[in-house]
């Protein structure tokens, strides 16, 4: 009997193998029976913080948020008290801007700054609001707050209709735009989809404006900028909830903040209204209480000026409330909480902050 060779034996054998396709049928199976921890994971709903009413007016109101990712926004009112009845009349609009540039939008969307108005609404009027962010990667969707964030309306406006009534009461001001200019890492570094809330003594709610957004510095739109624009007729008495005119006389304050800005981090500023030229013309605020810029603009949370957050901060801001401390460096810094007043809770923010359990905005 003649010995067959290694190749012949090796042929012969393949004859009693399973088809292909039976081996792929059998991987699908295996692959099919693994235990779920090594199946991929679901993607996380974005991380939303920070969720602002801004822009308050008789009819309308923009609520401003950071998303931790790229991401879209959008609202959900519903009618208080209750907030269980959800409003569809509305006119939502997500990322509003004044220039209607889309590459604003597009900017703020990749930086995770959410900014929607709703409009068509009643004055004096209570709702209930929630943020609808979602994942640009995931389409994963976050609903926020919960329970929803209650925004009322302002009462009316006066000041539009001072001029046509004659009122002496009535009178409007001009300083009623005002710019801003945002702090930046390098020269050339990009400020597109950054966000300024200003903030003014007096007013029921902050402002908000697009860096770039219908100004410029050097009329050369491709080249990034700064400034920011605001109307500050816009501004509502939080007390009355009309019309709030500003005197200029010195002792107005503005506190601004800067959302997705191109340092890394928050820089604030506190400036006060200039005076009423009685000129329509865009005004710029002038440094508070004539200190130097570099007293009044820092890093958010750094109440001892050293250039960064740290115990010593809280530590600067409880010394200013017993008396122990007449003026903190940055005082504006050290206005964690955003109420234009430096007290206990903005020297408990700033230790949670130091110690990680906190993110500042």
């Amino acid at each position: 009997m003649t010995r067959r060779s290694g190749p012949s034996v090796m042929l012969d054998r393949s004859r009693n193998a399973p088809p292909l396709r039976a081996l792929l049928l059998r991987l699908a199976a295996f692959l099919a029976a693994l235990p779920t921890a090594f199946a991929p994971a679901h993607a996380a709903s974005p991380v939303v913080r920070f969720i602002t009413a801004t822009d308050v007016t008789p009819r309308s109101f923009q609520v401003v948020w950071l998303a931790g990712e790229p991401a879209t926004a959008s609202l959900r009112l519903f009618e208080a008290p209750d907030c269980l009845n959800e409003i569809f009349a509305a006119e939502i609009t997500p990322f509003p801007t004044v220039s209607g540039d889309a590459s604003i939008v597009t900017a703020a969307q990749q930086k995770g700054v959410m900014v929607v108005r709703a409009a068509g609404l009643a004055p004096d009027t209570e709702y209930c609001v929630q943020t609808v962010t979602t994942s640009l990667f995931s389409a994963q969707t976050t609903t926020s707050p919960v329970p929803p964030l209650r925004i009322r309306t302002e009462k009316k406006t006066t000041r539009a209709r001072a001029a046509a009534v004659g009122d002496p009461n009535l009178v409007a001001f001009g300083n009623d735009l005002a710019k801003l200019s945002i702090t930046r890492a390098t020269p050339d570094a990009p400020t597109a989809g950054a966000l300024v809330l200003v903030k003014v003594s007096g007013a029921s709610s902050p402002l908000s404006g697009f860096v770039g957004d219908a100004i410029d510095d050097d009329n050369d739109p491709s080249t990034p900028t700064t400034l920011a624009l605001f109307n500050l007729n816009n501004l509502y008495d939080a007390v009355s909830g009309e019309s709030l005119d500003l005197l200029g006389g010195g002792g107005e304050e503005i506190s601004a903040r800067a959302l997705g800005g191109p340092d890394g981090f928050v820089t604030v500023h506190a400036r006060i209204v200039p005076a009423d030229t009685a000129l329509s013309e865009v005004v710029v605020p002038l440094p508070c209480r004539s200190a130097p810029a570099t007293a009044c603009d820092g890093r958010l949370g750094d109440a001892d000026a050293d250039g960064g957050v740290t115990l010593a901060d809280a530590d600067a801001v409880r010394d200013f409330v017993v008396g122990l401390l007449a003026v903190p460096a940055c005082g504006v810094c050290a206005d964690v909480t955003w109420d234009l007043t430096d007290d206990m809770k903005d020297a408990l923010a700033i230790g949670q902050s130091a110690t990680g359990k906190r993110t500042l905005p």
